[in-house]
């Protein structure tokens, strides 16, 4: 990976990392980006759950697990670690995907994704165009259980609901469906195939909304979010997209179980980074709540909120450093912290079940920094795991 000035998005994926040498800021202070008659009262008069969390001072943890695609050429695997009591991580094993990887950037956010009930995992091999889904055991190991051709070219992000999985295939701009049998085994859904919005989109992440009826799409080189109503057989409809607020969407989760937090890289210009929340998606009518709120960074592309949808940390791949942002009731994003710092090129970020750890990818150092969450936002560095797969991507924890 090149050190660079600015950072460039390809039409159907990111070939490379590039970092950018900008000053920090070191903003330690809440920002509110505009009046509002909200309280920007963090703590939620102390009922905030997301930081009750982080009051046990026990810190007796559950241990779970945090899995990464090696994305490699050749032989596409997930490594298995364990996540330690003081946060920190062991690999504990390598499993196969009985597909294969790239071996270069997927400019993708879901590339693995968990059921809801943490017994399975699925994951993308864009090198073969295939899905696979594997039994993840007591111990937090993985027992491959198919492997199905994706529906396209160059799957790159996976997502679940109940019994259903969709994957968007970002080499020939569409998505596909699957039924997921009780051994793993996945059959394609007749029907379910669906273009995105134009060739060459640039498809980053797909997602289910909360409630399975509708799907998302951030597409980075059209600037729109595409959304297609799945009915209660698993079938896709016909797609509409509507524009982005903010250039160059690209990761997202969801907060308050009722808003997208999506990041908008900007074309990787330098401090032109922002992020957007969109009430309305349970029912497929998004709306912005307010507007594109910037963390005056480079390339936010990357998105993991708290457990229970209060907070958002967003990882800026070419200013090396992670943003965080209040997420009030009303869906309302109050910028916290503009630039904790991180390893080289933060790329993938996962909050851990125990919602007390976060683990960052570096793909340009080729390292995870594990971070101990603090009150208002904040985070704490606890360890750097080290001699990761070039290419690594995809990340996911259960407990």
């Amino acid at each position: 990976m090149k050190k660079k000035n600015f950072l460039l998005f390809p039409l159907f994926f990111i070939t490379a990392i590039i970092l950018s040498s900008c000053s920090k800021e070191n903003s330690e202070i809440v920002s509110w980006n505009s009046p509002t008659s909200e309280s920007p009262d963090l703590s939620e008069s102390g009922q905030n759950p997301d930081e009750t969390a982080l009051s046990n001072e026990n810190d007796n943890h559950s241990n779970g697990f945090i899995y990464l695609q090696s994305n490699e050429a050749a032989n596409n695997s997930i490594l298995v670690f364990r996540q330690n009591n003081n946060g920190t991580l062991s690999l504990q094993s390598t499993i196969s995907t009985g597909g294969n990887g790239t071996g270069d950037g997927l400019g993708n956010q879901g590339a693995i994704e968990t059921s809801k009930n943490d017994k399975w995992l699925f994951t993308v091999n864009a090198g073969s165009n295939s899905v696979s889904s594997f039994k993840i055991t007591n111990s937090g190991n993985l027992n491959l259980a198919g492997t199905v051709s994706s529906g396209g070219v160059r799957p790159v992000s996976v997502t679940i609901h109940k019994k259903i999985i969709y994957v968007v295939n970002a080499g020939s701009d569409n998505i596909s469906g699957y039924r997921v049998a009780n051994n793993g085994v996945m059959t394609p859904i007749a029907g379910s195939i669906q273009s995105l919005s134009a060739t060459g989109s640039g498809p980053a992440q797909i997602s289910f909304s909360p409630n399975g009826r509708f799907l998302y799409v951030t597409e980075k080189a059209t600037n729109k979010i595409s959304i297609f109503p799945v009915n209660s057989n698993g079938v896709a409809g016909n797609g509409k997209a509507v524009l982005s607020t903010g250039q160059t969407p690209f990761g997202f989760d969801i907060a308050r179980n009722r808003y997208l937090i999506v990041s908008n890289a900007a074309g990787g210009a330098p401090g032109a980074s922002t992020v957007t929340s969109y009430e309305g998606i349970n029912s497929g009518i998004i709306s912005n709540v307010n507007g594109a709120v910037p963390n005056n960074q480079a390339a936010a592309c990357w998105v993991a909120n708290t457990k229970f949808g209060r907070f958002t940390f967003v990882t800026n791949t070419a200013s090396n450093n992670i943003s965080s942002y209040y997420i009030g009731h009303s869906g309302r994003l109050f910028l916290i912290h503009s630039d904790i710092p991180s390893g080289d090129g933060p790329t993938e970020i996962v909050v851990a079940d125990d919602n007390i750890y976060v683990h960052v990818l570096n793909a340009a150092a080729h390292t995870i920094s594990s971070y101990r969450r603090t009150l208002l936002g904040g985070l704490s560095p606890v360890g750097i795991t080290s001699g990761l797969p070039n290419a690594a991507t995809g990340i996911a924890a259960v407990k």
